[in-house]
């Protein structure tokens, strides 16, 4: 088969791998990877690890592709849906085990692994099918993995947000100083606080990244340290 008319079949795949091209071509394994490495060097496609290629730069097409079940989130995905103007330089991706990242010259892939798997969706992104946090779960996995709280806000002033679904989300996680956190926000918010509440005495800062200095709030058992 031609390059050009392989190329035009891999066109349809996000991301390819070996076995794709083998039966694509149906070559030997040894014959692929030559082929591959060919191309590879010839900047015709893009190697992104051992025995997966792609044939595009916009990495969010591929990314919840490189391992299964995965999806983007964090600052990845809170840019996605406009909730920050912080442009993020790498692309998260979230992962039920630990995963070494990913460093090339086209991206920089950070796998975050997480026991709380769920609140993600499959998403029509350039003629592809993307896996990414609903715009609710990614203000749960940013709080869970402390992205700057004045950050969280900001996300939270959103009209993609249904604030009924960002508290079950974060019922779900069992985890309290998410609760507490994001229940004073909520109810800061909106003046509701959606079936949240404190389920211990203990108190803990509101902005984790800051000195627990400050008023408390009983209610939430939280120090207003911001």
């Amino acid at each position: 088969m031609k390059t050009y008319n392989l190329l035009k079949k891999l066109e349809r795949l996000p991301l390819f791998t070996e076995n794709d091209v083998s039966k694509i071509i149906n070559k030997s394994a040894k014959y692929v990877k030559t082929l591959l490495y060919r191309l590879n060097k010839n900047e015709l496609i893009k190697r992104i690890e051992k025995g997966k290629y792609t044939l595009y730069d916009d990495a969010i097409i591929y990314v919840s592709h490189i391992t299964t079940p995965s999806y983007i989130s964090l600052w990845t995905a809170l840019r996605y849906y406009n909730m920050t103007q912080q442009q993020p330089t790498s692309l998260f991706i979230m992962v039920p085990k630990k995963r070494k990242n990913i460093n090339k010259k086209i991206s920089s892939i950070h796998f975050v692994s997480t026991k709380n798997m769920f609140g993600y969706k499959k998403e029509r992104y350039s003629d592809f099918d993307i896996f990414i946090a609903e715009p609710e779960k990614a203000i749960i996995d940013s709080m869970l993995f402390k992205i700057p709280l004045e950050d969280i806000i900001i996300a939270l002033n959103s009209s993609e947000i249904d604030f009924d679904k960002l508290s079950i989300y974060a019922n779900i996680t069992k985890n309290k100083s998410l609760i507490k956190r994001l229940g004073y926000l909520i109810e800061k918010k909106t003046g509701k606080t959606y079936n949240l509440k404190a389920n211990d005495n203990n108190y803990i800062s509101l902005d984790y990244n800051k000195k627990k200095a400050g008023k408390k709030n009983k209610k939430w058992r939280l120090i207003i340290n911001t």
